[in-house]
């Protein structure tokens, strides 16, 4: 009853000034989800829907408002185990409504709670579980806050506008942190002495896909019309670092961090992000091409990355811009493992590693390119054929 009484007083406190509410936000803590994994392999996910039918995915769903709104989140606890709550990382809310438990509340199973903030200024955010945080955040309790400003397509009031945007949020998934015992857990507390103690991620993720799974939803994809402008909102929700290189045709700019803008835009094609951050990346293509941004992941102790990624870049017919007359290549599996098999039949080629060291080079007339005898890492292949000579990036696992 004392605990019922204290709820009911956070409630209203949290609610004082929040009458007119112009945005209502509703999620549902779940711990019944399936993640397939590139390889087939099925993971036990937690999460976050929006409504009760349907399936828990990685991220959760996207949230989104305009600055200055008034909004309202309610937390739907059908986990059938451990207490959820919404932390709204990175946000100006005030502690009631932050979603650490100690500070805040928790939500039991087949209860309710509830939020209210004023929407900041506009930027990109995080919401994510702070309910033993290491566990449901690995188990996939995470998605996106975006604050629009009230012109949906500038930055923010004197900021930039851009035509496109598009939304990359990295994470892993290590599967021995997703078994029964650890995602099906009764909260108690010595919880966190159960947990495992190494982190070792088998998937390394983005928008909760990897290779294939994510190139054709995610990728920049340009093909018509005058859009030149494109806005990228970079998360990192994992535990390991992130370095972003992009293409120098995308004429990539940096102009905000966590939210708030840089003191001085930086041109770069450059960018790390560590856990919890986010950055606003501005891209203003210079030119017509075909090529990708690549993603490597490093644990924090900063060694060689531990997997790597990459996002398709596709800029062609925009009006504006110069062209480039080229018939574009496709290869896969990537990453390899015994092969590349490429589109085109006969050409010559040669593979260097990531530092630029040749390692080897040769010749097919199969499109086929041999891979085992490579070591485990980064490769740059050089295709040279009579339609085009280009340089592509694979990971060799």
């Amino acid at each position: 009853m004392k605990a019922l009484f204290i709820f009911l007083i956070v409630l209203t406190c949290s609610n004082a000034g929040y009458t007119q509410i112009d945005e209502s936000w509703v999620i549902i803590a779940r711990n019944s989800g399936t993640y397939i994994a590139v390889d087939g392999y099925e993971v036990r996910l937690m999460g976050f829907t929006e409504s009760i039918g349907s399936s828990v995915r990685i991220p959760s769903p996207t949230l989104r408002a305009t600055t200055g709104d008034s909004v309202k989140l309610r937390l739907y606890n059908l986990s059938q185990g451990a207490p959820h709550t919404i932390h709204l990382h990175g946000l100006d809310v005030n502690q009631q409504n932050d979603g650490v438990p100690s500070l805040s509340f928790e939500v039991e199973h087949d209860s309710s709670g509830y939020y209210y903030f004023k929407a900041p200024h506009p930027g990109t955010y995080l919401y994510h579980c702070h309910v033993l945080s290491p566990v449901h955040v690995q188990g996939g309790m995470y998605g996106i806050i975006v604050i629009d400003a009230e012109d949906p397509y500038v930055t923010w009031d004197g900021g930039y506008a851009f035509d496109k945007e598009y939304h990359w949020l990295t994470s892993e998934i290590d599967t021995i942190w997703h078994n029964d015992t650890i995602i099906n857990h009764e909260h108690e507390d010595g919880m966190m002495d159960n947990i495992p103690k190494i982190y070792d991620p088998q998937y390394f993720l983005v928008n909760g896909g990897q290779d294939f799974q994510h190139e054709e939803i995610d990728g920049i994809n340009v093909h018509e019309g005058i859009e030149t402008k494109i806005l990228l909102r970079l998360i990192s929700i994992g535990n390991y670092a992130n370095k972003y290189t992009f293409p120098p045709e995308l004429n990539a700019t940096i102009i905000s961090s966590d939210g708030r803008p840089l003191p001085a835009a930086e041109e770069s094609d450059t960018l790390w992000i560590f856990p919890g951050e986010r950055y606003q990346v501005l891209c203003n293509p210079l030119t017509e091409f075909v090529d990708s941004v690549q993603v490597d992941y490093h644990n924090l102790a900063m060694g060689p990355a531990s997997g790597t990624q990459y996002i398709n870049v596709v800029i062609e017919g925009v009006f504006n811009l110069p062209k480039i007359e080229r018939k574009r290549i496709n290869f896969y599996p990537n990453p390899s493992e015994t092969y590349l098999q490429f589109s085109m039949q006969s050409f010559d080629y040669r593979i260097f590693s990531i530092s630029g060291a040749l390692v080897e080079k040769g010749q097919t007339t199969s499109g086929l390119v041999n891979t085992e005898r490579l070591q485990s890492g980064n490769y740059l292949i050089q295709v040279d054929s009579e339609l085009e000579k280009t340089t592509f990036f694979f990971n060799k696992k």
